[in-house]
């Protein structure tokens, strides 16, 4: 936090922290809530608190992981700060001079924190369940040592557990299971299907729980639950009531008489009358019902308002009488016959839903694994048991304060876990000899993660529940409310006060409506700028040129697409260019990866800008891999033509429509790979080239046989060659895929096949660490990021949560409030009951409100300037499109400017001034973009190896002394806590200093589980403590270099290889830096160990060959001291 807030937030500040009392704080984007959550738990552990009772819940491991690390780094700088930093620092915490007694207590906190068994106590939800639950399995009935599954496993399980359901139903068809699948499989599309199988065991524990309902006991119980919801008697049966349709209504006998008698009236009577008549043509009885309903129907689904002419009425009153009497009779059974079809879709669902989810959990019970959802669920279980007390107490000793992160982002099922916990801190709390306080941080505007469970308005619930619980126990509690930004200037924050200030804008923002969204910053006078620009049109005529033969997924260069992201990769250029804005600092959101997603990184790289790629990828929807996998699927199954036609016509033998009509047509049943023999040039050299490929199938492993395709065989060069270099990214996450099946199951091509189409694999990257790249991402990836300039592209479309499959909770309000909903598969719109009605527009409702938070997110990014554009569709926008949200809110501003240009008017709104210093250009450093050299995309040519270099470190005697080796654990410790260290004292000095932190905790998040938090937090301590150090700031001054190569021969002939850990470079002198990891590193008064001692004298010859005019001097640094050992000057 660089900028001073101003007195009220520091008063803020100092009241949510407070140690003495429980804490609910609702903190605007950029408002400092991480900070004051740490502050939180440094003063809980200043006042005397335990370490081992204090929790912290958080939403992502990156979070906990960073938080760990503020907590440690403040504490470590406590233990070693000058008595004048110390008292100034304790004393701010509270606005009390410190103690002597305090200020000792302060500085053994660091050592306190570390000694505490399993370390602080910062977890997920989800770590802190699994922590939970493997400490108590036989309590919560769980495997012991039971293992969790990632998403990759839990979808494979899940698809064999769908298989496995519907080949039971093969097997036994007159059985339930059998006679659901037949039921839908007669009505709907295998796809559907399956999207509705999946869809309902994703909602199984919504499943499982009205299974556990009073009254219900198995699926034919949730069937009447749903007829009495819906207002149906056991009677009225889909089957009776579709019977009922033609057999009540207007005999079929009268059908062509009426026919006859309206073709001679109006044409709306002509149109009746072709009705009757298609009814009396039709055969089956399903078309005949179809063609009954819709002389009386319109399409859309109501009744039609009139249906004959007046004239018509008037010559044929008892016809005319005949059909209204119709037309009411079926209005009254349509819907019952509609509601009738939902309830048999329902049950035949929830009964192949309730075997699928059996099936996979027994499938996860067999392999000792547990799910996410599952670690939720079965906490809330083990804490509802009349026992729960004593397996908190031996959860180390029980709880004294717990604290939540994120708060907006947890599920009620969350909540209820928390509830459990906190109990016993507020229920004769006056007789607890210890304070015990409950502290959450979070921000209903930016609860966007509904499709996880989270419900926004759970927050302000917990919030008032707390705080009538702590008045009734006379405790302390304080209600927060941060609004000052240190992100954001003053233009971002105007604008985004404006969008949300119509009540349109705002509705659901916040559970409570009467709340106004306003925002202060601390950066006031710093220049910012928002900008919406002039929707982009597609060039005239582009979409009415389109070929009749265009790939249908082909995006038009002339599109409006295209042109948007053309326009934003060239603004980027150019703020890059003439302003100074470093890639790394610049975001670009979308809403979906899809087209402009494609589009805006093509465009960026084309113009030579850096751009990572994309933050999530499903690998097998790439063009590339499905190309890969269609010839892996002709290699396996040579009588899969479709799969073959597909692979030659991809750029691994790039034939075209003429070559496959030159051979397929005419064939006389052989096959198509057979057929390519007697084909043309073009088709014969695939022959071979397939021949070629089957035989290193049937010779490699699926990583092997890819890996071939790519290199050797030249695939990436053709792939790049037509689909550009972003193809990469794909084919390298498939590579890694097919290595990863080939680990852990038989390595056979056609396994690997089923793998893949099993569970969709997608690949999760992480984009929020500055790397020098611009980074295009979707605004829920970009939740907690920031960016000096901020891009929200894709802003015309509506809500689209909500709008999937439609499977709606419908409540059952005679069961009682809380009582489990109904996961119903409903319709088209127009058919729902009134109870389903209301549940549809409840969840429409949820949608639209999450995707105006989502609006707030995406805005709230920016640093300096925010940038708002969008594109037109085919379609007309919807209500509440972003674009329209944003402009109105901008229009109504007193200050905003509007631009005139040539395609239409900008808004402007601006705050601060520029500096009236030209904006430094950005660095030349960065290479321009090119062709890619040809040797690239092939593998590399057979170099016969010299005799091996030496190691610097084999250069000295082997009797020479040098440092002890460890052996066992301790040498696997030390070597993990050295490769770490080392690589934070590379990553780091490039970071800015307020960032490093964050920086630090990602990577030490990778580690996993080879090293725990407690020295993850030892190791990052020291890193961020020598770069802050000033006696090393020379060693880490800009212009240096981490984890150099050098490879080189000394003066007496023997050549070296080796790395440098750091160089730094002046215009006179290099020094040339080892770090060394030891724990007890020589007195500073005593001699380097040789071994150190030659490694460097090797390193300090090599670089003096580079830069021969200056001085080269050798130095160690001792990272436990920490103390730099400079080696005595080369002689000359």
């Amino acid at each position: 936090m660089t900028a001073r807030p101003s007195p009220v937030t520091v008063d803020r500040q100092a009241r949510a922290s407070d140690p003495a009392s429980s804490a609910w704080v609702s903190a605007n984007a950029g408002s400092g809530k991480t900070y004051v959550l740490v502050q939180r738990v440094v003063r809980l552990l200043l006042s005397g608190a335990d370490p081992s009772r204090i929790l912290c819940l958080t939403f992502t491991k990156a979070a906990a992981a960073n938080m760990q690390n503020r907590v440690v780094e403040r504490l470590r700088g406590w233990a070693t700060a000058p008595a004048e930093a110390l008292v100034a620092e304790v004393a701010a915490l509270d606005g009390v001079q410190p103690s002597p007694t305090r200020l000792a207590q302060a500085r053994k906190l660091f050592a306190r924190a570390l000694e505490t068994p399993g370390g602080l106590k910062i977890y997920t939800i989800h770590a802190f369940c699994g922590r939970l639950l493997h400490q108590f399995p036989f309590e919560a009935n769980v495997a012991a040592g039971f293992s969790e599954l990632d998403d990759r496993d839990q979808a494979e399980l899940k698809a064999e557990a769908r298989a496995r359901t519907l080949a039971q139903a093969v097997r036994e068809p007159d059985g339930p299971i059998g006679q659901a699948l037949a039921y839908l499989a007669a009505r709907f599309h295998e796809q559907t299907i399956y999207g509705a199988l999946d869809y309902a065991m994703a909602k199984r524990h919504a499943l499982k729980a009205l299974l556990r309902a009073d009254g219900i006991e198995d699926v034919a119980d949730i069937a009447r639950e749903l007829r009495r919801t819906l207002d149906l008697s056991d009677d009225e049966t889909e089957a009776g009531l579709e019977a009922a349709i033609l057999d009540g209504g207007v005999p079929a006998s009268e059908w062509p008489a009426f026919a006859a008698e309206l073709t001679l009236g109006s044409a709306n009577d002509i149109k009746l009358g072709d009705c009757f008549a298609a009814a009396a043509r039709a055969h089956s009885l399903a078309d005949r019902r179809a063609a009954y309903l819709s002389a009386f129907f319109t399409q859309a689904g109501p009744p039609k308002k009139s249906l004959v002419t007046a004239a018509t009425r008037k010559a044929k009153p008892t016809m005319a009488d005949a059909l209204d009497a119709e037309l009411a009779r079926l209005s009254a059974l349509v819907p019952k016959l509609a509601a009738a079809a939902m309830v048999a879709r329902t049950q035949a669902l929830a009964t192949l839903a309730d075997a699928a989810s059996n099936a996979y959990s027994a499938a996860k019970s067999a392999r000792g694994m547990l799910d996410y959802d599952d670690l939720i669920a079965r906490t809330r279980d083990l804490l509802s048991r009349t026992d729960a007390q004593w397996v908190l107490f031996k959860l180390d000793g029980g709880l004294d304060h717990i604290l939540v992160d994120e708060a907006q982002d947890t599920s009620p099922e969350q909540w209820d876990i928390i509830a459990r916990l906190t109990d016993g801190f507020l229920r004769g709390a006056s007789a607890s000899p210890r304070e015990r306080t409950v502290f959450a941080v979070g921000d209903e505007k930016q609860s966007i993660f509904g499709f996880q469970g989270a419900e926004p308005a759970s927050f302000g619930e917990a919030r008032r529940r707390y705080g009538a619980l702590h008045r009734e126990a006379e405790l302390g509690f304080e209600d927060v409310r941060l609004t000052e930004s240190f992100r954001s200037t003053e233009a971002v924050l105007a604008g985004v006060d404006a969008v949300f200030a119509r009540p349109e804008a705002h509705r659901g923002l916040v559970s409570e409506e009467d709340a106004i969204t306003l925002h202060q910053t601390t950066r006031a006078t710093a220049p910012g700028s928002v900008e919406l620009w002039p929707i982009v049109m597609a060039e005239p005529g582009t979409y009415a040129q389109e070929a009749w033969d265009a790939p249908f997924d082909r995006v038009n260069p002339r599109s409006a697409v295209v042109r948007l992201a053309e326009k934003i990769a060239e603004a980027i250029v150019a703020a890059h260019r003439d302003d100074g804005v470093p890639y790394g600092e610049i975001l670009v959101l979308v809403r979906q990866r899809k087209a402009l997603f494609e589009a805006i990184l093509r465009a960026l790289k084309a113009r030579g800008a850096p751009v990572a790629g994309a933050d999530r990828l499903v690998v097998g929807e790439h063009i590339a891999v499905m190309d890969l996998m269609a010839l892996a699927r002709a290699l396996t199954t040579p009588d899969d033509d479709l799969s073959l036609a597909c692979a030659l016509k991809s750029p691994l033998f790039g034939l075209d429509d003429e070559d496959l009509m030159a051979v397929a047509p005419g064939r006389d049943g052989r096959r198509l790979i057979d057929a390519l023999a007697d084909g043309p040039p073009r088709a014969r050299a695939a022959r071979a080239l397939l021949e070629v490929l089957s035989r290193e199938a049937r010779a490699r492993t699926p990583f092997g046989f890819f890996a071939h395709i790519l290199a050797k065989a030249g695939g990436r060069k053709a792939f790049r060659a037509r689909l550009g270099s972003e193809a990469d990214d794909p084919l390298d996450a498939f590579l890694d895929l097919a290595q990863d099946f080939g680990r852990t199951h038989p390595p056979t091509l056609s396994g690997f096949l089923r793998w893949m189409v099993a569970a969709p694999a997608e690949i999760k990257r992480d984009l929020d660490v500055a790397s020098g790249e611009v980074r295009v991402m979707t605004v829920h990836g970009a939740k907690g990021l920031e960016a000096k300039l901020v891009v929200l592209a894709d802003t015309t479309g509506g809500a689209t949560a909500g709008r999937g499959f439609p499977l709606i909770m419908l409540p059952r309000p005679h069961a009682g409030h809380d009582a489990a909903p109904i996961p119903v598969w409903a319709g088209k719109k127009s058919d729902d009951p009134e109870p389903l009605r209301a549940a549809r527009e409840a969840l429409l409702d949820r949608a639209e409100a999450e995707h105006r938070r989502l609006l707030y997110v995406a805005l709230t990014r920016a640093e300096d300037r925010l940038i708002v554009c969008g594109h037109e569709t085919t379609r007309a926008r919807p209500d509440g499109a972003w674009y329209d949200l944003v402009r109105d809110g901008l229009s109504a501003h007193p200050a905003v400017e509007q631009i005139k240009t040539d395609d239409g008017v900008t808004l402007r709104l601006r705050s601060g001034e520029a500096d009236a210093t030209e904006a430094e250009p950005a660095a030349a450093e960065e290479a321009e973009a090119g062709t890619a050299p040809a040797w690239l995309a092939g593998p590399a040519p057979f170099e016969a190896a010299p005799g091996p270099p030496l190691s610097p470190s084999a250069l000295v005697a082997e009797d020479a002394e040098g440092a002890p080796a460890l052996g066992g654990p301790a040498a696997e410790a030390a070597r993990l806590r050295g490769s770490l260290l080392h690589r934070l004292l590379k990553a780091l000095p490039d970071v800015a200093p307020d960032r490093r932190a964050d920086v630090a905790a990602r990577i030490l998040l990778g580690a996993g589980a080879a090293i725990d938090a407690e020295a993850q937090a030892e190791i990052a301590a020291s890193a961020l403590g020598i770069l802050e150090d000033p006696a090393f700031a020379d060693v880490f001054a800009p212009g240096g270099f981490g984890e150099v190569p050098v490879v080189g021969r000394l003066r007496d002939g023997r050549p070296v290889s080796g790395r440098i850990d750091r160089l730094a470079v002046t215009p006179d002198a290099v020094l040339v830096i080892d770090y060394k990891t030891d724990r007890r590193p020589p007195p500073p008064d005593a001699p380097v160990p040789p071994a150190y001692a030659a490694q460097l004298a090797a390193y300090v010859e090599l670089i003096g060959a580079i830069w021969p005019g200056r001085l080269v001097r050798g130095a160690i640094l001792w990272t436990s001291a920490p103390r730099l050992d400079l080696l005595p000057a080369p002689l000359a």
